[in-house]
């Protein structure tokens, strides 16, 4: 008679009430007792009405206006997520044969982690000037970045 390895235990921890607050589902599949707290996360803003506002603007990266798209910075956000729509900026798609600012920003062409986080952040804070000079609903109630 040989020995088998015992079959993993598997444990589902999950909020109580997930109306409350959105949380972490993990799943783990061990042979040993581990102790998993859920993770709380923010639940970020989202108005398709403030993106559209964003991508009505000229791009940020090279000027053009027509071809620009609401971009979410890639600083504070992790698998699954994205950041809030109040720290979008206008980034251009692909057009005339060219990737666009919105593709080479997301893949940092030319430039390092530092610098691009950096760029975002400007381009956060100049976006953010022009929606509160133009009145936006989204900073009257006060959500800022």
């Amino acid at each position: 008679m040989s020995w088998k390895k015992p079959p993993p235990r598997v444990r589902q921890y999950e909020v109580a009430n997930p109306s409350k607050a959105r949380v972490a589902s993990v799943r783990i599949t061990e042979t040993r007792e581990v102790l998993v707290m859920p993770i709380e996360k923010d639940s970020p803003v989202r108005s398709e009405s403030y993106r559209r506002f964003v991508a009505s603007q000229p791009c940020f990266g090279c000027g053009i206006a027509g071809y620009s798209q609401a971009a979410h910075p890639n600083f504070g956000k992790g698998l699954g997520m994205k950041t809030s729509d109040v720290l979008c900026f206008p980034l251009c798609a692909p057009h005339y044969g060219k990737p666009g600012c919105h593709q080479e920003h997301d893949l940092r062409m030319g430039m390092g982690r530092h610098e691009s986080r950096e760029i975002e952040a400007a381009y956060v804070k100049r976006m953010q000037r022009i929606a509160k000079a133009a009145g936006r609903k989204e900073f009257a109630e006060g959500i800022e970045a």
